[in-house]
């Protein structure tokens, strides 16, 4: 018997009671307010009737305006909260509801029957700056928490830093947490056909963007001029089991769901040289950066605020170390 075990077990189902009591209390305050408003309409009467003004002492009216002024922020808060929860909920329905109609049409238009793969190339010459140092993260703390990770990603100039997961379909971490629990947030994962040891020529990873800018909540502001005009936000970091690497962007913006982008597999030299155009032709910034069929390259892709559209990012490979 391990009695940190039951102390940590004892903890949590603390930290859940406390948190759904929480919950169940704002939602109990918001029901009396909206269907019993006593105190509400009491309140009111006592501040904006002169009559009442007049005949009331200063003494008497505090009581009925705390009550008030207690009630209506109360309102307001549940409101807000009410309204925040509809709104990320929608939103990542609508992510959810279009990455898994996305990923039925690719799998019946990829075949597998023959591919061009981007050859393995010699980085050392490559030109990134040179304080640019890998991200190297021992993966194994969290394989043993979640066996389905794969990799951390850590995005410059956001708060992007999160191991990533990979599950056998695109559903699953919509609605799952790290830990496997359901969860609305949902957790940052990778397409299931991405291959983390080699890579593929497109690897993709996908997260929602929540309304408290965790997960891929802070990845739009790639779209924004300040974070384009500083070089040293232009690259993602990638540490795996037995690599860690990092990809220099080239390509952001934003557009309704399609397919394209998230093309993993391309049957010819050809058909992948007019995806890169593709992408690199629609960024909303020029970051001089050259792409080509010798390169591999990372995808992620996330809802833009109104969760009508998608923000992609494109970043091609340019170093890699063996662990």
């Amino acid at each position: 018997m391990n009695p940190l075990k039951y102390i940590i077990i004892g903890a949590t189902s603390c930290i859940k009671f406390i948190i759904s009591f929480i919950k169940h209390f704002f939602i109990g305050i918001l029901t009396i307010i909206t269907f019993i408003p006593k105190y509400l309409i009491i309140g009111a009467i006592c501040l904006f009737s002169k009559q009442k003004q007049k005949e009331l002492k200063m003494e008497d009216k505090i009581i009925p305006i705390i009550i008030t002024t207690l009630s209506i922020i109360t309102y307001l808060i549940c409101i807000f909260l009410v309204t925040r929860w509809f709104v990320q909920s929608e939103r990542n329905k609508n992510f959810s509801d279009n990455l898994n109609n996305l990923t039925q049409i690719i799998e019946e238009e990829e075949s597998t029957s023959e591919q061009y793969i981007v050859p393995n190339k010699n980085y050392s010459n490559e030109n990134y700056p040179d304080d640019l140092t890998f991200l190297n993260v021992n993966l194994n703390p969290y394989i043993r928490q979640n066996s389905e990770t794969v990799a951390w990603i850590l995005v410059n100039g956001t708060n992007i830093s999160y191991p990533v997961v990979q599950h056998n379909n695109n559903s699953y971490y919509l609605n799952h947490n790290f830990y496997k629990r359901k969860s609305m947030s949902g957790w940052v994962f990778a397409d299931y056909r991405d291959n983390f040891e080699t890579f593929n020529n497109n690897t993709i990873i996908y997260g929602h963007n929540l309304i408290n800018r965790t997960m891929f909540g802070q990845l739009p502001k790639v779209l924004n001029s300040n974070w384009q005009s500083n070089k040293n936000y232009h690259y993602i970091k990638l540490s795996t089991k037995k690599t860690n690497s990092i990809w220099q962007i080239f390509s952001v913006y934003k557009i309704k769901p399609t397919t394209d982008y998230l093309q993993s597999i391309f049957n010819s030299m050809d058909t992948y040289n007019k995806f890169l155009k593709t992408i690199k032709k629609r960024s909303s910034y020029n970051f001089n950066v050259d792409v080509s069929t010798t390169d591999k390259i990372i995808t992620l892709s996330t809802c833009d605020d109104t969760g009508t559209k998608r923000v992609a990012v494109h970043a091609k490979l340019i170093n890699i170390e063996e662990k």
